[in-house]
């Protein structure tokens, strides 16, 4: 542990670093929290790829304050990648939506070796969407509530809902060479949920149109803070930068292929977080769905002046309704 880690220390709370074999994986675990008489918060993080727990010093002190905070990082992911890096591509292979129901459910029952709670709250970021949302829908036994933050739907209807809605600024713009831009993007998107270079380029593109004509309010992406981060070594930074597609390749099958809409029925309250501005997972396809949803209590917050990573644009607004929301279920 190096010495900035002791900055993020708690005397009276929490604070584990560990490896444990999951599903035959050696997967990175990380848990803290500022009392142990606070519920438990497990992150399943975004991406593919996106682990989150080396950013807890930008991402989640406040969380720390009112949650035992568990994060792990996923199948090729961060610190898991390095710890298994040798058989990357092999597990690059695997990622079907079983294969993480599986490692979500190993990391719940490790946290119970370790600490006493009864539930815990599930939250999901933007893939990680996907994992939480289902995870729960299969085992609400163990789940307190689920939070779904930049809950993906369907990632076909997303993005040609947002390709058009950029159209419809381009035209205002007049800028005839993005407008025809993001109809061929729409026209070519391919019919296998099959992630290929060309496909990356095609997400690239969308990603920069999309933010171009949609997006005010995002931060810059913390480049720094990933530099710098008190619990990271220098190759597992290296790691957080990682673009080859094979890492993930089933991953990205399991996230293309998914639709919220197939199954919602939840049996624990279902609380969704999203930004204004979200173009990955746009606002509108998950309030259209609110309606059709069961679940004994459901609740949309809406987080202003923020994009996809709503919790770094707006972090003031996001920590009060992510506080709010214990209290909430707590009613309930």
């Amino acid at each position: 542990m190096s010495k900035k880690d002791i900055l993020f220390k708690y005397e009276d709370g929490v604070c584990s670093y560990e490896y444990v074999t999951i599903n035959g994986i050696k997967q990175y675990i990380q848990i803290r929290g500022k009392s142990k008489t606070n519920p438990v918060l497990l992150v399943i993080h975004g991406g593919p790829g996106g682990a989150m727990s080396g950013l807890a010093h930008i991402m989640q002190q406040k969380w720390e304050e009112e949650f035992t905070v568990v994060n792990f990082d996923q199948r090729n992911s961060g610190k898991t990648y390095v710890a298994n890096k040798e058989r990357a591509y092999d597990i690059g292979k695997t990622g079907t939506l079983d294969d993480y129901i599986k490692d979500v459910d190993e990391v719940i029952k490790y946290t119970h070796t370790k600490y006493d709670f009864d539930k815990l709250y599930i939250m999901g970021f933007s893939w990680g969407s996907v994992v939480g949302a289902e995870y729960v829908k299969r085992n609400p036994q163990n789940v307190m509530a689920y939070i779904g933050v930049g809950q993906l739907v369907n990632y076909e209807k997303a993005f040609k809902f947002v390709c058009k809605k950029a159209m419809d600024k381009a035209k205002e713009a007049n800028c005839v060479k993005d407008e025809r831009r993001l109809a061929e993007l729409i026209d070519k998107y391919p019919e296998e949920n099959v992630m290929t270079a060309d496909r990356m380029t095609m997400v690239r593109t969308f990603a920069m149109l999309a933010n171009k004509y949609l997006v005010k309010n995002a931060k810059t992406f913390p480049i720094g803070a990933i530099l710098s981060s008190p619990f990271m070594k220098f190759k597992e930074k290296k790691a957080m930068f990682l673009s080859d597609i094979n890492l993930y390749q089933k991953t990205y099958e399991t996230m293309l292929s998914y639709d919220f809409t197939n199954n919602m029925k939840f049996d624990v309250p279902v609380y969704f977080m999203t930004g204004d501005e979200d173009v990955n997972c746009p606002l509108e396809l998950i309030r259209e769905q609110m309606d059709n949803m069961d679940a004994p209590h459901k609740k949309l917050f809406v987080i202003e002046r923020a994009s996809h990573m709503c919790f770094y644009d707006n972090p003031e607004m996001f920590n009060k309704i992510l506080i709010d929301i214990i209290s909430i279920n707590n009613t309930k």
